[in-house]
């Protein structure tokens, strides 16, 4: 078994790598949405604002002279991952079930592909803004407007492909990284983090066996909710159910693992943080938190890149409008403090989830690997959970999602570096436990398929999905709004009657 000093030195392993074309690449990735937002949403002045400041500060980028980190072979490799692991997110396709969220998720690309922008619903007297966050479906949603509702999906698919092959282009380079030489050290990284969760699989079954209908209903089912609550959603769980969010939160933090001790790196990793606020604010922020700490980690010459570099600023130009449209009426949305809503009963419920979700997990990773940014993670899922904010606690399960995939990947490397032992075997045991638990959230993919609908709005849906309940006012807002009308093109109403119109998905 490794001696405690053989304990691998995360922080001194990860971040030393130069920027080079694979930061470039993600980057325009997790921009390019932003600039069509940009361009599509807001009035002319602040359009042009936005462009300006968004391509100015990616042609001040770093690492347009690096070169490819990957071999052809790998390159290819991870390209056939993506399109088999982008296959797993169904509701891009249809071909298999789909999670209940996409009833939601096909009306706002239905939305933005047949509608002027931005997006505005008429309802009886009243008039309702669409003021999401919406930059993962701008790409498809552009094709869409052009080829209409048919190509934005197969859009949607590819471009959710592309965003789960830099993934896996990401981590098969962090694995060259800190492992130069061992074979399949990015397969077994891969692996990990593609099935990584936390040991739901074993409150689950307990539940569906003392309280429920036996431990076979969990097949089929899925759910993480077992906690009530609060929860931090597995992997193959984000994928199945809200890539939007996965993506602009996993993407910024492999490319921190890679280059945050780089002050050429800092000098802009504000650029695709802001691009990834348009995505999703809450992944986002969950990522900037990370950043800022490796920052501060690494010592002055880093933070000194961060604060001169004239890409950051840039950057915040960018995403300032796009933050004014995402806050808009955001009081309107559930929040508070998790004791101040449910008590103080909800304390023990809280200690037990962090134990399952993470803190087993995590204290297995630092028998066999040191890392004061690790540390940090795990304090920062430690603390999401106390603040509750949407009808779903998004505070818990979209703010941790960057956190969670430096532990997988810390998880990963950590089982990679160590000698044969309990501690390995400890480790192993409890990923592949999470694992299994994953595969049980994927088993909701054997249930029968049901079709795309290609002519609901976001109102319709609602209307008629299994969220009829639900506030929607992280959807919409009253229109007209003060703060936004300087701020926004002019929005064209869609007249629309949720009551009179065909079934979005016909029984």
């Amino acid at each position: 078994m490794p001696a405690p000093a053989r304990r691998l030195d995360l922080d001194a392993a990860l971040g030393l790598v130069a920027p080079d074309a694979l930061l470039v690449v993600t980057t325009a990735y997790l921009l390019l949405p932003a600039l069509i937002f940009a361009a599509g949403f807001l009035a002319l002045p602040w359009a042009a604002t936005c462009l300006l400041a968004g391509l100015g500060a990616f042609a001040m980028m770093p690492g347009w002279r690096g070169g490819w980190p990957l071999s052809a072979r790998a390159t290819l490799a991870c390209a056939a991952g993506a399109l088999a692991w982008g296959f797993g997110a169904s509701g891009t396709h249809h071909l298999l079930y789909a999670a209940v969220d996409w009833q939601i998720r096909d009306a706002v690309l239905h939305d933005l592909s047949t509608g002027p922008w931005p997006v505005l619903y008429a309802i009886g007297d009243l008039a309702w803004l669409l003021r999401a966050p919406l930059g993962y479906y701008m790409p498809a949603a552009a094709v869409g407007r052009l080829g209409g509702i048919a190509a934005a999906q197969v859009a949607l698919f590819l471009w959710t492909a592309l965003g789960l092959f830099l993934v896996l282009a990401l981590l098969a380079a962090l694995a060259r990284d800190v492992l130069p030489g061992r074979r399949y050290a990015a397969l077994v990284l891969a692996l990990v983090f593609v099935s990584f969760g936390g040991l739901d699989l074993l409150p689950n079954l307990w539940l569906d066996a003392t309280e429920g209908e036996g431990i076979g209903a969990y097949w089929g089912r899925g759910g993480e909710w077992w906690a009530r609550e609060f929860q931090f959603s597995g992997h193959l769980t984000l994928l199945l159910w809200v890539p939007n969010h996965a993506l602009p939160a996993w993407l910024p933090a492999l490319l921190l693992l890679r280059h945050a001790r780089q002050p050429r790196f800092a000098a802009m990793a504000g650029l695709p943080l802001a691009a990834a606020a348009i995505w999703a604010p809450l992944s986002a922020l969950g990522a900037g938190v990370l950043t800022g700490a490796a920052f501060l980690l690494a010592g002055w010459p880093v933070i000194r890149g961060a604060l001169a570099g004239p890409a950051n600023w840039l950057a915040v130009v960018l995403v300032v409008p796009a933050g004014l449209f995402l806050m808009a009426g955001a009081s309107s949305i559930p929040h508070g403090f998790l004791f101040g809503i449910h008590g103080w009963d909800s304390l023990p419920r809280l200690l037990l989830f962090l134990l399952v979700e993470v803190g087993a997990i995590a204290a297995a990773v630092l028998l066999l690997a040191r890392s004061r940014l690790l540390a940090v993670a795990v304090g920062l899922l430690a603390v999401l959970p106390l603040y509750v904010f949407g009808p779903g606690n998004e505070m818990t399960m979209r703010g941790g999602i960057a956190a969670l995939a430096f532990l997988a990947v810390a998880g990963a490397l950590a089982l990679l570096h160590a000698a044969p032992g309990w501690r390995r075997a400890l480790l192993a045991a409890l990923l592949a436990i999470g694992a299994l638990g994953q595969g049980m959230e994927a088993s909701i993919l054997v249930n029968e398929p049901w079709a795309l609908s290609r002519g609901c709005t976001l109102p319709e849906a609602a209307a008629q999905s299994v969220f009829t309940d639900t506030d929607w006012s992280h959807y919409v807002i009253p229109w007209p709004d003060g703060a936004l009308a300087a701020l926004l093109a002019a929005p064209a109403e869609q007249l629309v009657d949720p009551e009179a119109v065909a079934r979005c998905w016909p029984e």
